[in-house]
């Protein structure tokens, strides 16, 4: 389904299904458009399941709410086609299975986002083959240039309230030099990481464009440019017998991350006893 300079549309209790096996079938695309509200859906697809663009206009005003979605590739995912401005969007009460990337910004064009609230969603992220886009990130924020062509973009006032996590990866979070990322939010979240796929881990996913696949430990948040992060009520859960997998509960590039505020954050370990028996 594939919205394109639309105004004041409403897509609710609709369900679709993709073959997982093939690339470039996303669930719902709304390219340009303003005023859109899409509740009580169900999207089971092998490309991105939820995906705004803004390839010749603005996109404002997104409402998703009481969804169901699993993709072999991002959930819900902005871009990468971003060459102007998303503003005031909402997602609340989602539920994310099985897929290769939670929530995803793949800021790539120029296009500055802001003011968006990611509540009460559930996440399980896991590894799929690394032809697909996508490394089991809960959530992954970048913003980079996709050629020596394009502009840098800004990604600022993100909040992301009430979130449950159980993935096979961490969060990344990854401006640029001259697209910083503003102003993030990490409020009452649960995340736990673990293994359940056999394919390799040890690889940061910048695609498309930037640097492509780069080889690396995987650390609970990977910061780097970025101007603004709260973390407040966050417990990250790592399975005991797992640790060689990871890096650092957080992982700071040097000089490129200013002003975080840290609130009642934990990072402890658990025994899964399938794991270890």
């Amino acid at each position: 389904l594939h919205l394109v300079r639309s105004e004041n549309i409403s897509i609710h209790d609709i369900a679709i299904y993709g073959d997982l096996n093939i690339p470039n079938n996303d669930g719902i695309d709304i390219e340009d458009s303003n005023n859109t509200v899409i509740t009580r859906c169900h999207i089971d697809t092998g490309d991105d399941a939820i995906c705004p663009k803004s390839s010749t206009g603005p996109l404002y005003n997104l409402t998703v709410t009481d969804c169901w979605i699993r993709s072999k590739s991002s959930a819900i995912k902005f871009g990468s086609a971003s060459w102007f401005e998303f503003k005031h969007f909402v997602f609340d009460n989602i539920t994310i299975v099985d897929s290769h990337r939670g929530l995803a910004f793949q800021i790539r064009d120029g296009g500055d986002v802001s003011d968006i609230v990611f509540s009460n969603i559930n996440i399980s992220t896991r590894y799929y083959d690394p032809l697909w886009w996508g490394r089991a990130e809960p959530i992954y924020v970048t913003t980079c240039p996709r050629d020596s062509t394009s502009k840098e973009a800004s990604i600022s006032n993100v909040r992301f309230i009430n979130i449950t996590a159980n993935s096979e990866n961490g969060i990344f979070l990854s401006g640029s030099k001259r697209g910083l990322l503003r102003n993030l939010s990490f409020i009452n979240m649960n995340i736990t990481y673990r293994r359940f796929t056999s394919y390799a881990g040890g690889l940061f996913d910048y695609r498309p464009g930037c640097q492509e696949l780069v080889k690396h430990k995987t650390a609970g948040i990977m910061m780097e440019h970025i101007e603004g992060l709260e973390v407040r009520n966050v417990e990250m859960r790592w399975e005991n017998n797992e640790l060689e997998q990871w890096n650092n509960p957080m992982e700071f590039k040097t000089n490129t991350v200013n002003n975080i505020y840290f609130s009642n954050f934990n990072s402890v370990l658990y025994s899964n006893s399938k794991s270890s028996s």
